[in-house]
């Protein structure tokens, strides 16, 4: 997943379209499956049914969101499984953030807008009243505690994603010494990275040459083109990138603990101002209620995510 989260075109375009077009499909109805990499992708199973709405939830809904209807959602698409369009080149979002938050809404008896931001204007467009909450994948963190408080919805690791085969060898953190690795500009993994190469060089190795790029698209792209040996990226969506690109035969994964220790991982949440205690109240308690009743992990095993399935929600339970 994103930390504060975190984007390919046979030319630029191709790659790109194949990100966009990863298989996805909307809450209520599935359309059919884009195509990867000029092949068919499989489309998710069949979404849950549209939960219905709880009165006892709706009422416990700050009063703009009532009179509203609608609980404007900042995310940053594409960031696939999380959030991305149902094709290429469209505008329909689908993905784990998308599903749940219609879902959330529909228990919550109101709508929820599903708005595109700048991966580093969704916090500041919370914060100044454009946006009601963040999905986008990111993590529960101290530092972002500081102006929000989360709704904890998954719990994810770090992995390296590399192209099939993984012709360098890479086992663990230690061999990112004298590579060259993708990351997203703005998140905490471009942070991390830049720690980890110091740490290198003051141990007399070479460090990590950074690539930052403004979406994950350009980093997926910089692997296959060979500019770079590596990106990091949440288990989950460096997992979901890995089965789908290509029928699976364009990335691997590189798994091992100490890529989690290194880049952090934990828990993703429902990012809420926080002083906006009814809505964080409402929003737990609607995403309980969809874990009780299994509209919850149905939408995270659409996409194969099971494993980073909670079965509380809680507050604020991130680690740094």
């Amino acid at each position: 997943m994103r930390s504060l989260r975190r984007r390919g075109r046979s030319t630029f375009l191709s790659v790109v379209a194949m990100v966009v077009a990863l298989g996805g499909c909307a809450l209520a109805a599935d359309p059919p499956a884009p195509e990867v990499g000029g092949k068919e992708s499989a489309a998710p199973a069949p979404a849950a049914a549209t939960p219905a709405a709880d009165p006892a939830l709706h009422d416990l809904l700050p009063e703009r969101i009532k009179s509203a209807g609608v609980i404007r959602v900042a995310s940053n698409i594409p960031y696939p499984p999380w959030e991305m369009y149902t094709t290429a080149g469209g505008q329909q979002p689908t993905g784990i953030d998308y599903d749940l938050s219609q879902a959330l809404a529909a228990k919550l008896g109101v709508k929820a807008s599903f708005d595109q931001t700048a991966f580093d204007s969704m916090i500041p467009a919370v914060l100044a009243g454009k946006a009601d909450i963040v999905m986008a994948g990111i993590f529960d963190t101290p530092k972002r505690r500081e102006s929000l408080s989360f709704v904890d919805y998954a719990k994810d690791g770090y992995s390296l994603l590399v192209v099939k085969g993984n012709p360098q060898g890479l086992k663990d953190v230690t061999d990112l010494s004298g590579k060259t690795v993708a990351v997203q500009s703005s998140t905490s993994e471009e942070a991390a990275m830049s720690k980890l190469s110091k740490r290198f060089e003051s141990e007399g190795k070479p460090g990590v040459t950074v690539l930052a790029f403004p979406g994950d698209s350009e980093a997926f792209l910089a692997i296959k083109s060979g500019k770079a040996t590596a990106r990091v990226q949440a288990t989950s969506a460096a997992a979901y990138a890995a089965k789908t690109f290509e029928d699976g035969k364009a990335f691997e994964l590189v798994e091992a603990p100490s890529i989690t220790a290194e880049f952090g991982g934990g828990m993703e949440g429902i990012g809420v101002p926080k002083a906006d205690t009814e809505l964080r109240t409402a929003l737990q308690k609607a995403l309980q209620a969809l874990m009780d009743d299994g509209t919850y992990l149905k939408i995270l095993s659409r996409y194969g995510v099971e494993n980073i399935a909670l079965t509380k929600a809680e507050i604020d339970q991130g680690t740094d």
